[in-house]
């Protein structure tokens, strides 16, 4: 790990990621997430309907990492298509599916190029993508719910912890609020463990999978907290765009988080390339004999 944070290791990423000219890739990747959010986000308001929750309201809570562009355009979305319809729901998760399991071949393309990896049945992998989609949406609702869940019990046990003096309610929301992203950063290193293993699963090479994993899940939050601060403190966005100033905020910030899921990529092919460098390998073969001799 310590060779990703050295000069030699980001310029091996860097460069990686300009031959590899995975900006086109991120591009194209942003476009199919933005067709895959919108039906996401009917199946999402539905099961929130069900508690009594408003998504704007949920997703607001969250806007220290979604800028506020993004969540204007959602606002406007859903007051559009409206809330609690069976029908709309089964054309949102129908379409969801579909279009997220075509964002998924998309991006196993990707990898696998990165990864260098070879073979494999085209079949099964049409049939994994649609088999992720699912996952995916439903880690959507695992994560809203525990969000949920969460602020339900702290309010259902307030008259307990108003009893006890050594907890200030006041403290525990405030960590409940910080432990809400621990909650998100989990989920989302899991999900792209997930894309990684798979997309790996025939290189040639020993590759590593949880670094990328954890790192572009911490890069997602990092990343997007900073893009939603510096959206949120500019005025001329919609001065310059006019009513595209929403769109525009929402394309770029899943393009960038696209470039994330492949920086995550590349941190995972620049650890196996400096693994099986035959300089790192003579050096570990020199320290295993020593460490037998000793």
């Amino acid at each position: 790990m310590n060779h990703i944070l050295s000069v030699k290791g980001i310029i091996g990423i860097t460069e990686k990621y300009l031959n590899m000219r995975l900006n086109r890739s991120a591009a194209a990747l942003s476009y199919f997430l933005i067709m895959t959010l919108f039906p996401m986000l009917i199946c999402v308001q539905w099961i929130l309907g069900v508690f009594g929750e408003n998504i704007v309201t949920f997703l607001e809570e969250m806007s220290s990492i979604i800028p506020s562009g993004v969540l204007s355009i959602i606002e406007d979305y859903l007051g559009y298509t409206g809330s609690q319809s069976n029908g709309l729901l089964f054309i949102g998760i129908i379409t969801a599916i579909y279009t997220g399991a075509a964002a998924f071949r998309m991006l196993s393309d990707s990898l696998r190029e990165i990864f260098e990896s070879r073979g494999g049945s085209d079949a099964a992998r049409f049939a994994f993508s649609f088999v992720y989609a699912i996952a995916f949406l439903v880690a959507v609702y695992l994560f809203a719910i525990i969000v949920l869940a969460g602020r339900w019990l702290i309010t259902l046990l307030e008259p307990v912890f108003e009893m006890i003096d050594s907890i200030d309610l006041i403290d525990l929301a405030y960590l409940w609020n910080w432990f809400r992203f621990v909650i998100l950063d989990v989920l989302s290193a899991g999900m792209l463990y997930v894309i990684y293993y798979f997309s790996a699963w025939r290189s040639p090479y020993r590759m590593k999978i949880l670094p990328g994993a954890v790192i572009g899940s911490v890069l997602f939050t990092v990343v997007s907290g900073v893009f939603s601060w510096f959206i949120s403190s500019s005025v001329r966005y919609s001065t310059i765009y006019g009513s595209l100033a929403s769109v525009i905020i929402l394309m770029l910030w899943l393009y960038i988080l696209s470039n994330i899921i492949f920086i995550g990529a590349l941190v995972n092919k620049e650890l196996s390339d400096h693994r099986n460098d035959p300089k790192m390998k003579l050096h570990t073969d020199i320290h295993s004999f020593i460490k037998k001799k000793q």
